[in-house]
C-alpha cells in the first residue's frame, strides 16, 4: 500500500504542476499580450522557458527551503494526506479555470493539507500531521498580506512614474511600456517558477519521509528537471480562459499602467522567492497589482462585479479545498 500511495503522490504532483502551468500562465503574459507588447505565441513560449528555469533554480540553488512548517505522519496516513491534498487542489484549480477566475494554487494546496490533516485526526488515525508555529509567520502571513501591499505599491508607483513621462509623446510612452512588459513577462515567469519549485521541494521531501525512503541529491535533481518540464508543458497551453478575465474583463488598463503593474509583480515575486523564501501566490500578486495600477486612472477602468467575483473566489479557495481534501481522506480512511 505504501508504494502504491507513494506513486499516487508523485503522479498527482505531476498533475498539479501541469494544471498550475495553464492556470497561472496569465499572471505573467495576459497584460503583455493585451497591450500588444508580445504575440500570444511568443509570450507563452517565453513564459514556459522561464518557468522551467525558475524550477531548476529553486531546486539547485534554493534547496534550503524545506518543509519545516508542516509535517505529516509516516506511512500510509501521511501519503494519503498528501495525495488527497493534491487531488483537492487540482480539482479546485480546474473549477476556477472553467469559471475563468484567477485563484491561488498555493492557497488551494494549503487548504487541502489542512483538510486532510483534520480528517486524519477526526478518524483517529496515526497522529503527527500538524502545522508548526512558524507556519503562521513564514507562510500564512505573507500570503494574506501580500495582495494588500502589492495593491498599494502599484497604486502609489503610478504617481512618480506619471510625473516622469507626462511631457513625453504618448507613442514614446507606449513603446517604452511595451518593452517593459516584454521583459516583465520573463521576470514574473522566473519568479513563478521559483515559487513552484519551493512548493515541489516541500511535497517531495514530505512524500519521501512518509514512505521512509532515502532522498538522494541525484533523485532530487531528476525530480526537479522532470517537474520543471511538466510545468513548462502546462504553461504552453496558455490558460486564455483566465487571461481574458485578468486583462480585459476585470480591469481595462493602458500599456503605461500595465507596465507599472507588471514591474511590481515581478519585483515582489523575485524578492519573495530569492530573498525571503516566502511562498507567495502569483495569482493574488498579479491581480492585485493590475487592480492597483488600473484603479489609478481618470476614467472608470475597473469592473466592480468581476472584482467582487474574484474576491469571493479567493475567500472560498481555502475552505473549499479544505472540505474537498477532508471528504477524500475520509472516503479513503477505511483502507488505511
Amino acid at each position: 500500500m505504501v508504494l502504491g500511495l507513494f506513486i499516487s503522490v508523485l503522479v498527482l504532483t505531476a498533475g498539479y504542476l501541469f494544471v498550475i502551468g495553464f492556470h497561472d500562465a496569465p499572471n505573467a503574459l495576459a497584460v503583455a499580450v493585451r497591450s500588444r507588447a508580445l504575440t500570444a505565441k511568443r509570450a507563452v513560449t517565453i513564459s514556459a522557458i522561464f518557468n522551467f528555469i525558475g524550477v531548476l533554480l529553486s531546486g539547485f540553488a534554493l534547496i534550503g527551503y524545506t518543509a519545516h512548517w508542516v509535517s505529516v505522519p509516516v506511512g500510509p496516513t501521511g501519503l494519503a494526506t498528501l495525495a488527497t491534498s493534491l487531488l483537492a487542489a487540482i480539482l479546485w484549480n480546474l473549477l476556477t479555470w472553467w469559471l475563468r477566475m484567477p485563484s491561488s494554487s498555493t492557497h488551494a494546496l494549503l487548504g487541502g493539507l489542512m483538510g486532510a490533516v483534520w480528517a486524519a485526526g477526526a478518524v483517529g488515525l496515526e497522529s503527527g500531521g500538524n502545522f508548526a508555529p512558524s507556519f503562521w509567520t513564514t507562510v500564512a502571513l505573507p500570503l494574506l498580506v501580500s495582495p494588500i501591499v502589492v495593491f498599494l505599491m502599484a497604486w502609489l508607483l503610478v504617481f512618480p512614474c506619471y510625473a516622469l513621462i507626462r511631457r513625453a509623446y504618448p507613442r514614446t510612452v507606449n513603446n517604452i511600456s511595451r518593452n517593459v512588459l516584454s521583459l516583465s513577462n520573463s521576470a514574473i515567469s522566473l519568479g513563478h517558477g521559483i515559487e513552484v519549485g519551493q512548493k515541489i521541494s516541500v511535497l517531495v521531501v514530505l512524500a519521501y519521509a512518509s514512505a521512509q525512503m532515502t532522498l538522494s541529491s541525484g533523485t532530487l535533481s531528476i525530480a526537479f528537471i522532470g517537474m520543471g518540464a511538466i510545468l513548462a508543458a502546462g504553461t504552453l497551453l496558455g490558460g486564455w480562459r483566465i487571461g481574458r478575465t485578468f486583462a480585459e474583463r476585470m480591469v481595462r488598463i493602458d500599456p503605461f499602467r500595465g507596465a507599472i503593474a507588471q514591474i511590481v509583480t515581478a519585483g515582489v515575486m523575485l524578492f519573495g522567492g530569492l530573498a525571503l523564501n516566502a511562498p507567495l501566490s502569483s495569482s493574488h500578486v498579479a491581480a492585485s497589482s493590475v487592480l492597483g495600477a488600473g484603479v489609478n486612472q481618470r476614467f472608470s477602468a475597473v469592473s466592480t462585479p468581476i472584482v467582487r467575483q474574484v474576491l469571493w473566489t479567493w475567500i472560498f479557495t481555502v475552505p473549499a479545498s479544505f472540505c474537498l481534501a477532508a471528504i477524500f481522506f475520509l472516503a479513503l480512511s477505511p483502507v488505511l
